[in-house]
């Protein structure tokens, strides 16, 4: 699909993504501060599995015209993920072996000042937001999918840690400028990429399940394409923490119309379980950009021509590194009380692996 900001988005009702039910309330009405696309968008929750998502919502033929050209994610490269894996999770399992995305150190920790004792490791610490996690690649054949590649960031660090990596991208501007860095990328959606099945070792998806109009079916599909003890690594929004009730309907990630589905721990593990992953574990991000940018989108309701407003928002796209180590306490301890506002989510494909066909078996398709 081409981007294009002038086409229409025509909206269907939908039953709950998740259950089915044709039963739900309605959670909330909001707008689009970030971009104005549309008018009046309706959130709703399901009232059988609790599960909240946007309805009515985007057809699929209208879904890549609620991305505007601005659109940050498509315009950048992922300059504000961590360099540090998550380390712990929510259930108390084993840490996976995890390499940093870059072994470069930043200038004011080169020369005297890496004499001061222990300023490295703070350094570390206060930037670590655990929201991104890169595992080492068993082999130098490993396989790794990444959905919603975007511009390809984290895509070529895959590539740069020794996966055989490729991306899948519904907009077509996004996946050609990673296909320029000469990146191998589907342009479309998981299903039409038409993948094999059994054929990756790790799958990632970086704040994009919630973009998903069926993420059921997506987690289904990346079961079937990942190895059996395949992981499967992804990050959300978590609606179940505090900024969405103390902001409301100017809560930074609602974002409609792109954002499509709102999940918390409760809702997640449940549904990962039925569709056959196993040890989850679910990390509360360090981080607080959903609060910079709520802040910027309350300011905007009520001072639209604000150029304070303007830089809130826009921040979570540009956060410095010098605010994220002053406001990294804050966004520790949230993490610390499981309140983060987003989710890092690590959990393992648990299938009987392909049994081979021994040399006295019969093939199924030979007479008995």
């Amino acid at each position: 699909m081409n981007q294009g900001d002038q086409s229409e988005i025509v909206l269907a009702e939908i039953a709950c993504p998740i259950c089915g039910s044709t039963r739900h309330r309605r959670h909330i009405e909001t707008t689009d501060p970030l971009h104005g696309v549309g008018a009046v968008f309706q959130i709703v929750r399901c009232q059988d599995c609790r599960h909240i998502f946007m309805n009515p919502c985007p057809t699929d033929d209208s879904l890549a015209a609620c991305y505007p050209t601005a659109y940050g994610p498509h315009a950048s490269q992922m300059a504000n993920d961590s360099a540090t894996p998550p380390a712990e999770s929510s259930n108390d399992a084993k840490p996976i072996q995890t390499k940093p995305l870059t072994t470069s150190s930043p200038w004011y920790l080169c020369s005297g000042f890496r004499r001061i004792p222990g300023l490295r490791k703070l350094y570390y610490w206060l930037t670590d937001t655990r929201s991104n996690y890169l595992p080492m690649p068993p082999t130098s054949t490993s396989r790794a999918i990444e959905l919603g590649c975007a511009t390809g960031g984290f895509l070529a660090k895959l590539v740069e840690a020794g996966w055989q990596a490729e991306g899948v991208e519904l907009v077509e501007s996004a996946a050609a400028e990673s296909q320029r860095e000469g990146l191998s990328v589907h342009v479309g959606t998981l299903q039409s990429a038409e993948l094999s099945s059994n054929t990756y070792e790790a799958s990632f998806a970086w704040m994009v399940i919630e973009h998903l109009p069926d993420p059921k079916a997506a987690f289904c599909e990346f079961h079937r394409i990942l190895k059996h003890e395949g992981q499967f690594a992804f990050s959300v929004p978590n609606v179940s923490c505090w900024e969405p009730i103390v902001f409301g309907k100017n809560w930074y990630v609602w974002e409609v119309p792109r954002h499509l589905q709102y999940f918390g721990p409760r809702s997640l593990r449940p549904l990962l379980t039925e569709c056959g992953f196993d040890d989850i574990q679910i990390v509360h991000q360090r981080n607080i950009l959903n609060v910079i940018g709520s802040l910027g989108i309350a300011l905007r309701r009520l001072r639209p021509n604000s150029k304070l407003a303007a830089w809130l928002i826009d921040c979570p796209n540009r956060f410095s590194m010098w605010w994220q180590l002053v406001l990294a306490p804050v966004a520790i301890f949230l993490a610390m009380i499981r309140q983060g506002g987003r989710l890092t989510v690590i959990a393992r494909c648990n299938k009987p692996p392909v049994k081979p066909i021994t040399h006295n078996e019969k093939q199924p398709s030979e007479p008995a």
